[in-house]
């Protein structure tokens, strides 16, 4: 199935459930209000029969008053029928205790019920009342006039239906519209990633070549010659970071079931970056004060995990400046996550737009200098993308005191 169709087919079922739905409720609740309808009539007429039991008028001298096919029936609290406008020998008539609508009438004062008089053979809709010496009962066949009178009206069937064919034809549109629209941006997006991966992997590929074009094309003394074949070694690496770096990417996002999980130190973590950087950190000077508790652990991937705090120093190290100190602190703890942040005292990054958008794969601050200080430029998009993973958030802002502060939370179990 094409994207259309998938996205067709997941509106073309809820509208169908839905109006379905909408439908029947309706339907039943018309039926409902037009058997009350019929329900009030047959009420007024008892109590036009009970009007004329109380003044002690006989029963036949209104039946002129009342409709021609009604059937006035009057039963004591025992159950006897004590008059029937229908049945002249009520004597021969069964005790009508256990008919629903005496039952019911019996509880709640008013019964109704729909069945084949077992005295005419005929199906009646009953509606009986109590009163405090009898019952009175009235019925009307119910026949093809009085079904139809009960059935819901079809006007709002006809609506419904047309404003749901009309809906799957706009849906139809709208979903081919939208077709377009993701496909075009798609392409952007493919266009844009491509373009950034070329444009990446340029720049240590021209210069690996250049460094070994003039090593095989001149002649060079020692000196210089390793000079050379060091700077080409140096760009393999960055070569070697970006593939690394764009493969772990990959692999986030078309195959996390591949990622074990464990109960990682995150103190353990940090001890091991430390060693890892303090070469490059003592260069410029920067101290690490770091406030994590050493029994802390986090349910993750121990690679992931250790890829987000190594970013982070990396990317403390090598754009936040001289004579700077980081801070690594587990600043509180929920039911289900530990709340880290992770700072400098830096220059931070100056303008929200670049701050929103540091995030990004390939997106740089500064070009020149960022293509100076090295880095694949997909260190903090492995950052968001591992933190998500962990089903965690992140969050970045400039700090008061200049630097920047990362805000993020990890999962316990």
């Amino acid at each position: 199935m094409t994207f259309r169709q998938k996205i067709f087919l997941a509106f073309f079922l809820i509208f169908t459930l839905f109006t379905t739905g909408v439908v029947l409720i309706e339907q039943q609740r018309e039926k409902k209000h037009k058997t009350e309808a019929l329900q009030q009539r047959l009420d007024a007429t008892i109590e036009t029969v009970n009007h004329a039991i109380l003044i002690e008028t006989p029963i036949d001298t209104i039946l002129n008053y009342l409709p021609n096919n009604i059937r006035i029936t009057v039963i004591n609290l025992s159950g006897d029928v004590i008059y029937d406008n229908q049945i002249p020998a009520v004597t021969t008539m069964e005790n009508h205790t256990e008919r629903p609508e005496i039952i019911a009438a019996a509880n709640t004062e008013t019964g109704t019920d729909i069945r084949t008089s077992t005295t005419t053979n005929q199906p009646y809709i009953y509606y009986a009342r109590k009163y405090d010496k009898y019952y009175i009962r009235a019925a009307v066949p119910y026949d093809i006039h009085v079904k139809a009178n009960l059935q819901p009206d079809n006007i709002f069937l006809y609506y419904i239906i047309a404003l749901f064919v009309v809906t799957l034809i706009l849906t139809l549109y709208a979903s081919g519209q939208f077709e377009k629209t993701t496909k075009k941006d798609t392409r952007h997006l493919k266009h844009e990633l491509t373009g950034n991966i070329t444009h990446e992997l340029r720049t240590p590929v021209t210069g690996i070549r250049g460094c070994l074009e003039t090593v095989l094309e001149n002649p060079l003394d020692d000196k210089t010659k390793n000079h050379f074949i060091q700077a080409a070694y140096n760009r393999t690496l960055a070569l070697s970071e970006l593939i690394h770096d764009m493969s772990l990417l990959t692999k986030i996002d078309d195959a996390p079931n591949s990622f074990t999980l464990e109960h990682v130190n995150i103190a353990n973590i940090i001890v091991e970056l430390k060693k890892e950087n303090q070469a490059a950190m003592n260069v410029k000077n920067i101290k690490l004060n770091w406030q994590v508790p050493q029994n802390i652990t986090v349910w993750g991937n121990r690679n992931l995990l250790t890829a987000i705090f190594r970013n982070l120093f990396d990317n403390a190290i090598r754009y936040a400046g001289n004579n700077i100190t980081i801070h690594i602190i587990r600043h509180a703890e929920s039911i289900n996550y530990h709340h880290f942040t992770f700072s400098d005292t830096g220059i931070g990054i100056p303008g929200h737009r670049h701050l929103s958008r540091i995030f990004e794969r390939f997106y740089r601050v500064n070009e020149g200098r960022t293509r100076d200080t090295g880095g694949s430029g997909l260190g903090l998009s492995i950052v968001k993308n591992a933190v998500h993973f962990h089903h965690g958030e992140i969050s970045v802002k400039n700090r008061t005191g200049g630097g920047l502060e990362f805000t993020f939370r990890l999962p316990k179990n």
